[in-house]
């Protein structure tokens, strides 16, 4: 007897970082982009119909330990937010040792805050940094937005 589900389970994108990253913002800016309407507290996961099939589940990361255990198991998409101006921060290299062990899900580094830096040359360079040391630890040509 063929027990497969019509519908396909949801896919489920992490937002994870440190905190005052712009976790909520993004989330809020992805719902509003799928369903054209303004969610303003989030409380727990947000799941979005986008198609006929799609849906999305969206996850909020907390800054401890357990949540971050939890996200890496369940997560098939992490979006791992990255402060530009003050680069990588422990948070960040604990996560991704996590998913090492925990079996590593699909991974796009997202910078922000790249408006609090000032000269054009020090942010070309900024990037170029975080890009390779992004590289170094997930893989080699991992996308990284700006």
């Amino acid at each position: 007897m063929d027990r497969t589900p019509l519908e396909p389970p949801p896919i489920v994108v992490a937002l994870v970082g440190p905190p005052k990253v712009g976790k909520t913002i993004l989330m809020k800016n992805l719902i509003r982009n799928y369903t054209r309407q303004k969610l303003n507290n989030i409380v727990g996961p947000v799941t979005v119909v986008a198609g006929k099939n799609k849906r999305f589940t969206f996850i909020e990361c907390n800054n401890d330990i357990n949540s971050m255990i939890d996200v890496a198991k369940v997560a098939d998409l992490v979006l791992l937010m990255i402060d530009a101006s003050f680069g990588f921060e422990m948070e960040t290299f604990e996560f991704l040792n996590i998913c090492q062990v925990h079996g590593f899900p699909r991974i796009m580094g997202v910078l922000t805050h790249m408006d609090l830096i000032a000269n054009s040359k020090q942010l070309k360079k900024t990037k170029k940094r975080l890009k390779h040391r992004f590289w170094t630890e997930i893989y080699q040509g991992a996308k990284l937005f700006y």
